[in-house]
C-alpha cells in the first residue's frame, strides 16, 4: 500500500530535487482538493446509514460525520421493520413551507439536503434507519504515513501527475514537463472514470 509520505518521495525522485519539500506536499494537497469533486468508485458509497429521532426534522455531521461531505446525493432509502423504501427527493423552500404551516411528525416520505444537512417531512416521530447513496468529499491522509486512503491507493498516479503538472507550472517553468504531465493526467483521469 501507498503512503502521502511515498508519493512524496516518489514526486522528489522523479524531479530529482529534493528541495522541494513543501512546494510538493502544497501540489498533493491542491490535486486532493481539486478532484474531491469528481465522481470515482473510491468515493461513492451507499452504506451511509444513521437514525432518526423522534421530532428532530434536520441531521446534521452530529449524527452522520459523512452527511456534509456529500457532494451528490443520488437517493436516501428508509428502512422500517425490514422493509425499505426510496424518500422522495423535493426542494429546501417545499420542505420549508410544509414545516411552517403543519408540523406534523410521522413516517418520512420527503427529503432535502441543504446548507449541508438532510431534512425529512414529515418530522420523524421514532427511529427510522435511513440509508444515503452518492458521491461524498473523501479526505486526504491525515498523515504521511496513513496506510489504505484511496487517494493514495487508487488515485495514486492521477495525484502524481497533477502534482507535478502545478510544479511544472509555478515552480520548475517547465513547459515540455507540464505537457507531458497534462499527457499523462489525462491519461490517468481516463483510466479512473473507466472503472467508475
Amino acid at each position: 500500500m501507498s503512503t502521502l509520505g511515498a508519493l512524496k518521495a516518489e514526486i522528489a525522485d522523479d524531479l530529482v530535487r529534493g528541495d522541494l519539500t513543501t512546494q510538493i506536499a502544497s501540489a498533493i494537497t491542491s490535486g486532493i482538493r481539486k478532484f474531491q469533486e469528481h465522481r470515482f468508485y473510491f468515493n461513492e458509497t451507499r452504506d451511509a446509514t444513521f437514525s432518526t429521532v423522534a421530532a428532530q426534522s434536520i441531521y446534521t455531521g452530529d449524527d452522520l460525520a459523512l452527511i456534509p461531505k456529500f457532494v451528490t446525493i443520488d437517493a436516501i432509502y428508509k428502512d422500517f421493520g425490514g422493509s425499505v423504501t426510496e424518500l422522495t427527493r423535493v426542494m429546501p423552500p417545499e420542505i420549508e413551507t410544509l414545516s411552517a404551516t403543519v408540523a406534523q411528525q410521522g413516517e418520512p416520505w420527503d427529503w432535502t439536503y441543504f446548507n449541508q444537512s438532510i431534512r425529512f417531512y414529515p418530522i420523524p416521530d421514532a427511529a427510522y434507519s435511513i440509508r444515503i447513496q452518492g458521491h461524498y468529499r473523501l479526505d486526504a491522509p491525515a498523515s504521511d504515513g496513513e496506510a489504505d486512503n484511496a487517494w493514495m491507493t487508487e488515485a495514486y498516479e492521477l495525484l502524481r501527475c497533477y502534482a507535478k503538472r502545478q510544479l511544472a507550472l509555478h515552480v520548475l517553468k517547465d513547459s515540455e514537463m507540464m505537457a507531458n504531465m497534462n499527457a499523462g493526467l489525462g491519461a490517468a483521469l481516463s483510466e479512473l472514470q473507466a472503472v467508475s
